[in-house]
C-alpha cells in the first residue's frame, strides 16, 4: 500500500501548486463560460499581462536581494507619456516610423534606469534593508508621478500614428515574445552569474554578504536599475498596446508586480525566488481576473479577490519558511 506523507504533499504544492491553481481556475472559467477557453480570450490575457509581467521580472530582483521598488509604477507612467509624446512629435515631422519607435522605446528605457539609479543609490547610501526601501521608492513614486504629470501638463496623450513599428510592438504576439525573452535573459543570469549568486547571498543576510567581500552598493544600484528599466520598457509597451498614454497611466502597478512576485513564491524578506515562478504568479493573476470578469463577477469583488491573493501569498511564504526550518531541523 502507498502512503503519502504530510510532507510530500507538502513538497508537491510548492512545487507545482502555482501550475495547479491555473488549471482549476481555468477549468472551473470554462465549465460558466466555455468562451474563457477560446483563443481570442487566452491571446488577450497574454498579451494583457505581459507588461505587468515585464515589470514584475525587475521587481523579483529587487525582492531576491532584500528591498523592493515602490516607485516602478509612477515610472511607468513617466515612460509611456514621454515615449508618446516623441512618438507623436516624429509622426508631425515625418521622421521614419522605425526610428521613432526605436528612439521613444531607448528613451523609455533609460528613464526607468535613471529612477533606478537613483533609487538604488540612495537605498545604498543609507545602508537600506526592507523598511528603508518602502519609504525611500515610496518617496520616489510621488516625485516621479509629479514629473509625469508635469511634462504633459496632466493631460491624455492620444496617439497621433496609424500604423508603424511603434504600434507593432503592442499588438498579436509581439509583448508576449519580448515578455518571454526578458524571463528568458534574468532567469539565465540568476542561475549562471555571479551577479546572480551575489543577489541571492545579499537578500539571505547582508552582514555575511558584506563580510564575504560582496560589493553591496554597487549590487544594490544594478538590481534597482535592472528593475526600473523592465519599468521603462513597460511603460513602452503599455502606451503601444493601448495607442494612448497618460501621467497615471502605471497607477498600481507595483502592487501588482508586487503580487506575482509574492504569488510565484519569492520571499518578501529576499534571498530566495525565480524569475520563473514570478512568471507562473503573473499567470496566477491574470487567469484569475480574467476568469472573475468573463462570468461576470463585479468589479468590487475583483478587487477584494486580488487583496485575497495578495494575503494567502504572504501566508503561504510564511508557511514554506516554516516547513524549511522544520526540514532543516
Amino acid at each position: 500500500m502507498i502512503t503519502v506523507k504530510r510532507q510530500d504533499i507538502a513538497a508537491f504544492l510548492r512545487g507545482w501548486g502555482l501550475i495547479f491553481i491555473i488549471a482549476l481556475i481555468a477549468v472551473v472559467a470554462t465549465v460558466i463560460r466555455p468562451a474563457f477557453m477560446s483563443g481570442t480570450n487566452i491571446l488577450n490575457i497574454l498579451r494583457a499581462y505581459s507588461s505587468i509581467g515585464v515589470a514584475a521580472m525587475g521587481m523579483t530582483y529587487v525582492v531576491i536581494g532584500g528591498t523592493m521598488d515602490l516607485a516602478i509604477g509612477s515610472t511607468i507612467s513617466l515612460s509611456a507619456v514621454i515615449s508618446m509624446r516623441i512618438i507623436n512629435g516624429t509622426v508631425v515631422d515625418n521622421y521614419s516610423p522605425a526610428y521613432a519607435a526605436i528612439t521613444a522605446l531607448v528613451v523609455g528605457i533609460l528613464i526607468g534606469c535613471a529612477v533606478g539609479i537613483i533609487n538604488g543609490g540612495i537605498i545604498a547610501a543609507v545602508i537600506g534593508r526592507l523598511g528603508e526601501s518602502f519609504i525611500i521608492t515610496f518617496a520616489m513614486q510621488i516625485v516621479i508621478a509629479a514629473l509625469a504629470l508635469i511634462v504633459v501638463s496632466g493631460e491624455f496623450q492620444a496617439a497621433k500614428y496609424q500604423s508603424g513599428l511603434f504600434k507593432d510592438m503592442g499588438i498579436e504576439y509581439a509583448p508576449i515574445i519580448i515578455f518571454l525573452i526578458i524571463v528568458a535573459i534574468m532567469q539565465f543570469f540568476l542561475w549562471k552569474s555571479k551577479f546572480g549568486r551575489n543577489l541571492y547571498f545579499l537578500g539571505a543576510n547582508m552582514n555575511a554578504a558584506k563580510m564575504a567581500g560582496i560589493k553591496i552598493k554597487t549590487l544594490r544600484i544594478t538590481a534597482h536599475t535592472i528593475c526600473g528599466a523592465c519599468a521603462g520598457l513597460t511603460g513602452v509597451l503599455i502606451a503601444s498596446r493601448v495607442n494612448s498614454a497618460s501621467p497615471l497611466q502605471g497607477v498600481g502597478y507595483e502592487l501588482d508586480a508586487l503580487a506575482a512576485v509574492a504569488v510565484g513564491g519569492t520571499s518578501l524578506a529576499g534571498g530566495n525566488g525565480s524569475v520563473v515562478r514570478t512568471m507562473l504568479g503573473v499567470l496566477v493573476i491574470g487567469v484569475m481576473l480574467n476568469a472573475l470578469n468573463i462570468i461576470g463577477v463585479d468589479s468590487h469583488l475583483q478587487l477584494v479577490a486580488r487583496g485575497g491573493v495578495i494575503i494567502l501569498a504572504v501566508i503561504m511564504d510564511e508557511w514554506n519558511k516554516r516547513a524549511k526550518l522544520r526540514q532543516g531541523g
